[in-house]
This record gives structure tokens, C-alpha cells and sequence, in this order.
């Protein structure tokens, strides 16, 4: 399968959030997650890097 792990790159490190992500959008500096059951999460960031042959998604978080 196609599917991947999304993770939120924050000082500490890598924090996983999400598994079998099958869809990605980024909008107006919000990533929109969807997995493979339709679960969505909303997460203030953007997307740093995609690791195609590693499934991962990484996001850098929006500081506030």
C-alpha cells in the first residue's frame, strides 16, 4: 500500500500524528491530513519534506 506517517517536526524532535495517510493539502498555512478511514486532523504548519520510500510526511509546526 501507499499510505504514510505524518510527523510534526518540533524542537524535541520528530512527534508522530498520524498513520495511513492517504491525502495531503496544504491551505493558507494549515496542512489538512486524511487517512485511509476518512479522519481528518488540521495541523498549523508546512510540509518540510516527503520521504516517498520511507511513507513519511513531515510538517514544521507555525510558531505562535
Amino acid at each position: 500500500m501507499c499510505e504514510s506517517a505524518a510527523y510534526i517536526l518540533k524542537e524535541e524532535g520528530l512527534e508522530r500524528i498520524m498513520d495511513n495517510v492517504v491525502s495531503v493539502d496544504p491551505f493558507e498555512g494549515q496542512v489538512y491530513l486524511t487517512d485511509l478511514l476518512g479522519e481528518q486532523k488540521i495541523v498549523d504548519g508546512e510540509i518540510k519534506e516527503i520521504r516517498l520510500m520511507d511513507h513519511k510526511i513531515i510538517i514544521k509546526e507555525n510558531k505562535k
